[in-house]
């Protein structure tokens, strides 16, 4: 990468509390030349205004309860989590959404702040969440604008953490919620996470689960309660999106998810398999370019992990992470997890 096509942060002109990550590239550049490849990343379905607002609606809708799901095994849980976080940790928070879920944390850090600091040893909590819109950036910020926290939003990938950490105030704990964890392949997520970590920074994250595997009756039924729940008439809305966006009506196309075995260094995992099947030849116009896609062409789509409870303990071993505390709901079907990076002798 040379000089010019070098990615940078760069400060927000409309907004000092957020940096934006500049790049050559816009969203709309970045789906032309993924849909020439018949390729529809899933992170293209969350740019933009129309990515925020339907994302939102998703999150809501009754027949996607995943993310609330997560949210409620936080406030019933938040205090138990917080006793094992230390009160002068910064926020980072990739993948925020609204902010929701952050917000309950920093509630409950403030006031563990304030129980454990006189008032002579205040440390100011700092926040950070970051995605890849911009607007759920605002919608986050907005939403602790009444807390006493300093806060600095940050638009960017979390593959760009090792640039991002630059602004950061260590130590962190660094937050990875809303199942976003799954949509990203175990080792590599876990990796990065791992390479970025200094000591005394912590890790929290949660997980919908695969609550039982094999080829029992219960393993049957909670493979039948993922199909549903990912192929809802709302979630596949979500997922055509892109398509319909741009010019193609549903008729054109269908929205296709399986849940397929793959391979990993612990066993067969079971992972979502997604692709928008065009049922009739058609086109989609981006700026000034224009798409054409023929019958029986298949665009490929990103995926979700769907774990058990002990596939995710495993990984976290291979990957050098100690656990520090773990919540399981009673039905295995949810978890949240906070750990640290494992240093022996001093060093990573």
């Amino acid at each position: 990468m040379n000089g010019t096509d070098k990615e940078r942060l760069e400060q927000a002109p409309e907004k000092e509390e957020k940096i934006i990550k500049i790049s050559k590239k816009s969203p709309e550049e970045r789906l032309y030349e993924s849909l020439k490849k018949y390729e529809l990343p899933d992170y293209l379905l969350y740019t933009g205004a129309g990515g925020a607002k339907n994302w939102l609606k998703l999150d809501g809708s009754g027949t996607f309860p995943v993310a609330r799901q997560l949210k409620k095994m936080l406030e019933e849980n938040v205090a138990s989590i917080v006793r094992f976080i230390p009160a002068c940790m910064s926020l980072v928070s990739v993948g925020v959404g609204d902010g929701e879920k952050e917000r309950i944390l920093l509630e409950e850090l403030i006031k563990k702040n304030r129980a454990e600091k006189p008032a002579s040893e205040k440390i100011s909590i700092r926040y950070y969440p970051a995605d890849i819109n911009s607007q759920l950036v605002d919608i986050a910020l907005k939403k602790v604008k009444d807390l006493p926290v300093e806060k600095k939003g940050i638009v960017g990938f979390i593959e760009d953490m090792p640039l991002l950490k630059k602004h950061w105030h260590l130590p962190v704990l660094f937050c990875i919620l809303g199942n976003t964890f799954c949509n990203y392949e175990p080792e590599f997520i876990l990796q990065l996470v791992h390479e970025n970590l200094e000591q005394g920074d912590l890790f929290f994250f949660d997980a919908n689960l695969l609550s039982a595997q094999g080829s029992g009756e219960e393993a049957q039924s909670a493979r039948k309660s993922i199909l549903g729940t990912y192929t809802s008439r709302e979630n596949a809305l979500f997922n055509m999106y892109p398509l319909l966006q741009y010019g193609m009506a549903p008729k054109d196309f269908d929205f296709e998810l399986l849940l397929a075995h793959v391979d990993s260094r612990i066993g067969a995992l079971y992972r979502t398999r997604k692709s928008l099947n065009i049922l009739k030849d058609s086109e989609v116009k981006i700026g000034e370019e224009t798409i054409g896609f023929k019958e029986g062409d298949i665009i490929r789509m990103g995926f979700t992990y769907k774990y058990t409870y002990d596939q995710i303990l495993a990984f976290l071993d291979i990957c050098g992470f100690e656990v520090l505390k773990a919540f399981l709901s009673e039905d295995r079907t949810n978890t949240m997890i906070l750990a640290k990076k494992a240093f022996q002798n001093g060093n990573n």
